[in-house]
């Protein structure tokens, strides 16, 4: 059924409605005028109508096509936003350690995943994903919360450290 259809139908629907609503008004003993119900079961049908007109998305696949990486799919895509964002964030601790740190962390996972195939969160593979992570990453990944010192250097080498994974 078109859209122009469904908006169409809701709107006669609402206007029967509004139209109904008088007699069964009178019924229940309420006074409610004829210049108010069909009006408001007008516009009660045609916003039904267009909200049932809209599009909607189609599921789509749930996984990513197989063999490539795009940003869509991967958090990886835009570290130089990353670089500014570390920047900036650099200078509270709080804010980095709750709204940075686990981004960065998501990231080394990710491209740990990506380029080496190995899963940070399986223990199976924990053991092989130490020996491909830089000394900084390593660390950023297991030291508990607020024991990481702050430095630019060490933001950048962060980052560094991403890129060349």
């Amino acid at each position: 059924m078109s859209a122009r259809w469904i908006v169409a139908l809701a709107t006669a629907g609402g206007a029967a409605l509004g139209a109904a609503a008088v007699p069964l008004a009178g019924l229940a003993g309420l006074v409610l005028p004829w210049e108010v119900a069909v009006p408001a079961g007008l516009a009660a049908g045609l916003l039904l109508g267009l909200v049932g007109a809209l599009p909607t998305p189609g599921a789509g696949p749930l996984e990513p096509p197989a063999g490539r990486a795009t940003a869509a799919t991967s958090s990886t895509a835009d570290l130089g936003a990353l670089h500014f964002a570390v920047e900036t964030t650099g200078r509270d601790p709080d804010r980095f350690e709750y709204r940075l740190r686990p981004r960065l962390c998501d990231l080394a996972v990710d491209r740990l995943w990506l380029t080496r195939g190995l899963d940070w969160r399986v223990e199976a593979d924990r053991a092989a994903a130490r020996e491909a992570l830089g000394p900084n990453l390593r660390a950023l990944l297991t030291a508990p919360p607020h024991s990481l010192r702050l430095t630019p250097r060490t933001l950048s080498d962060w980052l560094d450290e991403l890129e060349n994974l």
